[in-house]
């Protein structure tokens, strides 16, 4: 498990983050095995060539990662709100279908790729994503 707060590696047995000293569970909620959790949501701009990328939202729960994607149409109007809006379903991966994540760049940012157990890849530009990664890596991890 990494810090929810920090990022840092946490060993099973820490009550405290020996980084930041943030109470270990403290604000992420725990999730039944029923319920769907949302973890983390926000900007998620897929990356599908060098030269095109996809402006979009990305929702982590604790059963899977969805993407939903803003229509060009909607960004002609909304331009740059249009980051603010949640967009239009597209996919979705189950997190029991993701084998890890790795890091990726587009120009001189760094995305995260999400790798699945069937061999595909997926490139994601997020904001926060320091706090994305803890989140997957946590999830992955269980």
């Amino acid at each position: 498990m990494f810090c929810s707060k920090c990022g840092k590696q946490l060993e099973d047995n820490d009550v405290f983050c020996s980084g930041c000293g943030n109470k270990v569970g403290a604000d992420t909620p725990q999730p039944s095995e029923d319920r769907e959790i949302v973890l983390k949501e926000g900007l998620c701009n897929r990356i599908k060539s060098k030269l095109f990328v996809e402006n979009g939202h990305g929702l982590l729960t604790n059963k899977r990662f969805i993407y939903s994607k803003h229509s060009l149409a909607k960004m002609t109007v909304m331009g740059v709100l249009v980051n603010a809006t949640k967009g239009d379903y597209d996919f979705e991966i189950p997190i029991k279908d993701i084998s890890g994540i790795k890091e990726g760049r587009q120009g001189i940012s760094k995305t995260i790729i999400i790798c699945t157990r069937a061999g595909e890849e997926f490139n994601f530009y997020f904001n926060d994503k320091l706090k994305w990664e803890i989140e997957f890596n946590n999830l992955i991890r269980k």
